[in-house]
This record gives structure tokens, sequence and C-alpha cells, in this order.
């Protein structure tokens, strides 16, 4: 009995490990985590254009070599005018948000709103344009960048974590959606991350011992996002990866 192992060749290895296409879009690019992303993706080859609003930190990724747009992506108006004049991207990340830990007995109207129209609707009218104006090729890829808070009840993020929660739901529904145009998507769920998010109050909400694989930094969301983008993710699509060291695991 002959026995035939067909290997692929190196050339074709190196590429699944490669980021899809060339351009990538980041929106939240001005926060820590989105700053991060920017500058790794762009270690990979890829050109990056940001969007934010904290203009001082656009101009620092501009003095990087990376394109820049000053969005509030709570502006629904900004954000078809971007839509409208943009280039077409390969893959787009958002990782825009707002966390405001509060009981939900003191989520007052303002409060609630202000956490739904950055982290649920800015991101629903920031896919829909792109999606309605073909601003993302095939193949292409999308990652939202979620929290472990919509999975895991915590204290005092009831409204944050509706919010991201939601934003998954309609991550999942945009998946589906587009399937035929070779477009995934997916998220990626971390806990919380040393940030400047936590300055005043690391030692409680970033307790080692919490996370047995250590406590999070921004580069394993960046890491785990060029995961998403790779080539060779190409039949992932709709889902959520958990990123929390283990936390979970102590529950």
């Amino acid at each position: 009995m002959q026995v035939v192992c067909w290997a692929k060749p190196a050339m074709f290895e190196k590429e699944l490990l490669q980021i899809n296409g060339s351009k990538t879009l980041i929106v939240g690019a001005t926060g820590d985590i989105g700053t991060q992303v920017a500058m790794t993706l762009k270690n990979l080859d890829q050109k990056i254009h940001g969007v934010g609003r904290n203009k001082k930190k656009l101009n620092d990724l501009e003095k990087l070599g990376i394109e820049t747009s000053e969005i509030d992506i709570g502006d629904e108006n900004a954000i078809i005018d971007f839509a409208k004049s943009c280039e077409e991207y390969d893959n787009v990340v958002f990782c825009s948000g707002v966390n405001g830990p509060r009981p939900s007995r003191m989520c007052n109207d303002s409060f609630i709103r202000g956490v739904i129209d950055t982290n649920l609707l800015g991101i629903m009218n920031f896919t829909s344009n792109l999606i309605r104006r073909s601003k993302i090729r095939s193949p292409g890829r999308i990652v939202f960048i979620s929290s472990i808070a919509c999975h895991i009840a915590a204290t005092n993020n009831a409204a944050y974590a509706a919010s991201k929660g939601g934003a998954e739901s309609f991550f999942r529904g945009v998946a589906r959606e587009l399937l035929r145009k070779n477009i995934t998507v997916n998220s990626i769920a971390p806990a919380a991350i040393d940030t400047s998010l936590f300055e005043g109050n690391k030692p409680e909400i970033l307790n080692p011992d919490l996370y047995p694989l250590g406590v999070g930094q921004t580069e394993d969301v960046a890491n785990a996002t060029a995961f998403l983008l790779q080539n060779g993710a190409r039949f992932i699509t709709g889902e959520t990866l958990i990123l929390d060291g283990g936390a979970t695991w102590l529950e």
C-alpha cells in the first residue's frame, strides 16, 4: 500500500499568516487599544486609516505615518460624509467605546443614551454606511472589540454590558448577511486591559490574582485582532473570541 503525503509549499504557509489585503480602517484609533492595534498592523505592512475624536492623538498618529480623520462616532452626519468620500478597505476594526461604571439604579436617561450612542448606535451607523457604499472589499474582515462584561455579570456595569452585548448581536447578524460577499465578521471580548482607563483604580480592577496568565495588555488585544485579520482565519465568522487570561476559569 502506497501512502502519499501532500505538503503545502512554505510560501503558501507564509501567506496564511499575512494580514488580509493591504488597507485597514480603525475606528476608535485614539484610545489605548485602538492606537496599539494601529501600530501592530502598521508593523505588519498594513496601510492604516485611523478615525477618532482626540485631535492631539490623531496628530501623534499622523507623525508615525498613519492617515487620520477626526470623527465623533456619535455624529451620524459625520459618519455619512466619511463613508461617501473614503476609499475602500480590506479590513475594518472597531475599537471605539466609552465606559462609565455606575449602578443600574443611578443610570438615568442621559447616561444610558451616552453609552448606547457610542458603543452601539454609532458602530451600527458606521458599519451600515460602509456596507451600503461597498467600502469593504471582498475578501474582507470586520473585527469588533467588545468586552467580557457582556458575558460575565459585573457590579456597576449593566449599561456598558448591555451596549456591548447589543453590538455583538448586531455583528453576528452582519456576519450572516456578508457570507456571500466573502467578508468575515468577528468580535473580541477582552477582560480588563491595563490602559489609562483604570488609572487610580488598578489594584482592584487589574488584580493579578484574577488573571492566571497575567493582567491583559493592549498588545494582547492587538495580536488577537491580527489573528482574525489573517488570511488563515478566512473560515471564522460570527464568533466572539474571549480574551481574559483564564479569568473565567476562576469563576
